[in-house]
């Protein structure tokens, strides 16, 4: 076990944070959250500090770094890619300009690590079914040209002035709190419907399928990197997969927990232009090899934990 940290999460509200709070608290870290929003009494972690600011508030992101003496920053804090499209000047300004003040802030205030979430919307719609890790990065969204922006800047700031960065790109993520208007998040939608008793209406071919990651494996991911030695970390940014399962294989999985789910596919030519070009595997060799990633693989499994998730809801 680990020898217990003050931790800074930004985007603390979100399920994902909630989730790492969670289990960063498990190992006895103490655990600071930051958002803009405040949080709801029901989805608040006992045990976590609570700090409500925009992430471009600097005097607040500084006040805080130095009260908690940081040393993990979680940067999860930014605009998803609709959002982002929707406000490009807002989307530069949290995703992009918050990111590059926070590594300055995190150079004057101790050099805390700093973990940051890579997205496959970086590679763009032109990539092989098999992506290597070595895929030039040609994003085709303002959220995905941020991404890769902060992804150059954090090895910069780790080259040149030591900071302590570490970026990992997971594929699509399989989890209960997907967005309802998330066009890709079908299969996280197809649970959420099972676990209600509703009839879903898989938007795709039978027979489509893209790389994925069970929500909480995720989680692990983070931790795992965030705590790895440093000298076995030969990577500045690491993917992530897990599996593979076609919308059928999942229908499939769903139906053997639940035997009343009742499904059917309507292709929906928007949600199937984007997966057919999204790729099947993420090559993750070096996560596997250089912190010892090891996902849940097993779709049923993953199925199981999904659904015990969502009754802990």
């Amino acid at each position: 076990m680990s020898v217990p940290k003050s931790i800074l999460i930004t985007g603390g509200n979100g399920n994902i944070a909630r989730l790492l709070a969670n289990r960063l608290l498990k190992d006895n870290h103490r655990v600071t959250c930051l958002d803009i929003t405040e949080p709801q009494s029901e989805s608040t972690v006992a045990g976590v500090d609570y700090v409500t600011a925009d992430i471009c508030d600097e005097a607040t992101i500084e006040s805080t770094l130095k009260s908690r003496k940081t040393e993990i920053i979680f940067h999860l804090a930014s605009l998803l890619s609709g959002s982002s499209e929707i406000d490009r000047r807002r989307a530069f300004d949290v995703n992009a300009l918050a990111t590059f003040n926070l590594f300055e802030m995190a150079l004057a205030n101790g050099s805390p690590s700093i973990i940051y979430p890579g997205t496959g919307a970086s590679y763009g719609s032109d990539v092989p079914s098999i992506l290597p890790e070595d895929q030039p990065q040609w994003p085709e969204n303002i959220y995905g040209v941020t991404k890769v922006a902060n992804e150059r800047l954090g090895v910069y700031y780790k080259l040149k002035h030591g900071l302590d960065f570490r970026c990992l790109r997971p594929p699509l993520v399989l989890s209960p709190y997907a967005p309802p208007a998330a066009l890709t998040a079908y299969a996280s939608h197809a649970y959420v419907a099972a676990a209600k008793g509703e009839t879903f209406i898989f938007p795709v071919s039978r027979n489509i399928g893209m790389s994925t990651i069970y929500i909480e494996d995720l989680v692990e991911g983070f931790v795992q990197l965030a705590f790895a030695p440093k000298n076995k970390l030969l990577q500045h940014a690491y993917n992530l997969h897990a599996l593979c399962p076609t919308a059928q294989e999942i229908a499939d999985s769903i139906h053997k927990v639940k035997p009343d789910f009742q499904y059917n596919f309507k292709s929906d030519p928007i949600v199937e232009a984007l997966l057919t070009t999204a790729p099947n595997v993420f090559v993750d060799s070096s996560a596997r090899r250089d912190w010892d990633w090891r996902p849940i693989n097993d779709l049923d499994a993953c199925t199981a934990a999904i659904f015990k998730l969502i009754g802990k809801q």
